[in-house]
């Protein structure tokens, strides 16, 4: 008896599996386009038809196309081992992703590459495989319908194109907006993702890529406001040595009171600011992952909140640490080796401290530095393990009044007690969450001659109480929220 024997899969029910791989039809795009780049592409032309008859999604390059054996190569499942060693720029790793990307969309999958005056061509069909008992049949030739888009290749010096028919998985991502045309929506998805992942490619003055979808210029989408005036920015960070070193730089985005409208929607991305917020990890200038706190965290792994949202975290990757990294087939999911995980915690612990500051404090934290002792009128406490809210007694102005009242007056004193059992918690929780912001920052839309008049008033109060003017002005300053605006006081 042998000592093996060949166990090959049958080719229609592993090409029917590889179909669960999980793509949308924007992550199935863009792992076409990495094949692109890496063939040194200056333009990618999509176009995508999904109504009528003639359905069909085609992407076209003018990369350094391939020649028959090359294709043949690229057309096989596995065409490279992910273990070996690859060209620095080399988007790929696993050889899969041109069939299941392809095959996550459409029954049928045509590739024409044209290279040194000859174009070559090689089919899939999975309908074709289904009665090709088991065997792994290529076919040469392309599909009648595929003749015009062939003949639009043929007018270039060079290039791929990629076509996808019998469309049965093409879908919007997601519940669908009302009144939307499912169409609309997948072109709309489809333009945002590339212009998120490819942002580095597609940026200009100088852009290495044009990806151009029905004839529209898909536009680089910058995650980290590099240009807000407003935007923080932490030096680059290495972590790592040699072939595996990577860096790591950190961004705090400016609050929603300092953007115009228009750059606060542009600036929420693809899922919304919530979603967006945490790492996004690179691999040659390729976003893999956009958001996210990689299971990172103090006792337990941090979660996407309102309050870290301005946090965003760019981390660069060489694809020589894709095994470490466990960077998948579709090139959208990536965790940090163990190695250097609490570094990273670190540096982004730093970075969500930051961001919640400037969103409490919208914006404003560190204009000044925080007065000393500074007094506010409210306290937290807690309360049978709850927290509990409590007028602080001890403000100066809430000593002040009530040591101005009789002995029997317990009539401001029934009232702080009132507003501390009626603090509407739940409410502030509900608009917080459901608007996504804090509400209204103390003193917002009062005007400067209001503030004015409240601090004149309390000036009096503070005076009353037994301070000269010079210490009432220097309390007062103490005293939240007049801590942000010394001048006004001064100007009384």
């Amino acid at each position: 008896m042998s000592e093996f024997e060949c166990a090959p899969p049958p080719a229609d029910a592993l090409s029917e599996s590889l179909r669960g791989f999980g793509y949308s039809i924007e992550t199935a795009i863009a792992d076409i386009i990495d094949n692109s780049i890496t063939a040194h592409a200056d333009n990618v032309w999509l176009k995508v038809s999904l109504s009528g008859g003639d359905q069909f999604v085609r992407i076209l390059d003018d990369g350094d196309g391939m020649g028959e054996d090359e294709l043949r190569a690229a057309m096989r499942l596995g065409s490279q081992n992910p273990l070996i060693e690859r060209r620095e720029d080399d988007l790929g790793r696993f050889g899969l992703g041109l069939k299941t990307a392809s095959f996550s969309q459409a029954r049928s999958l045509t590739v024409a590459s044209r290279k040194d005056g000859a174009t070559h061509v090689r089919r899939w069909d999975l309908d074709y495989l289904a009665d090709a008992k088991g065997e792994w049949r290529l076919l040469t030739t392309a599909d009648d319908s595929a003749a015009q888009h062939i003949a639009e290749l043929d007018e270039l010096d060079h290039g791929t194109m990629v076509l996808w028919q019998k469309l049965d998985r093409v879908r919007p991502r997601g519940s669908e907006s009302a009144g939307a045309r499912p169409t609309a929506i997948i072109m709309e998805q489809i333009e945002r993702h590339l212009g998120m992942v490819f942002q580095r490619y597609l940026a200009a003055p100088s852009p290495r890529l044009k990806i151009h979808v029905n004839e529209a210029r898909v536009r680089a989408w910058d995650p980290f406001l590099e240009k807000h005036s407003a935007t923080r920015i932490s030096p680059t960070q290495k972590i790592g040595s040699g072939p595996e070193e990577i860096g790591v730089k950190g961004f705090i985005l400016p609050n929603k009171d300092m953007m115009t409208a228009d750059e606060f929607d542009d600036a929420g991305g693809v899922e919304g600011w919530v979603s967006q917020q945490g790492f996004y990890i690179y691999r040659n200038d390729r976003l893999l992952v956009a958001g996210g706190w990689l299971g990172l965290g103090l006792g337990r792994p941090w979660v996407k909140d309102e309050t870290h949202k301005l946090a965003r975290i760019r981390l660069d990757l060489p694809n020589s640490v894709d095994e470490a990294w466990q960077i998948d087939v579709k090139k959208s999911d990536a965790s940090p080796p163990a190695a250097i995980r609490n570094q990273l915690r670190d540096l982004a612990l730093k970075v969500r401290t930051d961001a919640r500051s400037i969103f409490v404090h919208r914006g404003n934290y560190g204009k000044r530095p925080p007065a000393p002792d500074l007094k506010r009128p409210w306290k937290s406490v807690k309360i049978g393990g709850h927290a509990a809210y409590r007028v602080d007694r001890s403000h100066p102005v809430a000593e002040y009044i009530l040591a101005s009242l009789d002995d029997d007056d317990r009539s401001i004193e029934s009232f702080f007690k009132m507003l501390e059992q009626t603090v509407p918690v739940e409410k502030i929780w509900i608009d917080t969450v459901e608007q996504g912001e804090l509400p209204a920052s103390p003193m917002s839309g009062e005007t400067r001659e209001n503030i004015r008049s409240l601090a004149r008033d309390l000036l009096g109060t503070l005076a009353r109480g037994g301070n000269d003017e010079a210490s009432a002005r220097e309390k007062l300053k103490r005293l939240s929220p007049f801590d942000q605006f010394p001048d006004i006081i001064d100007e009384i």
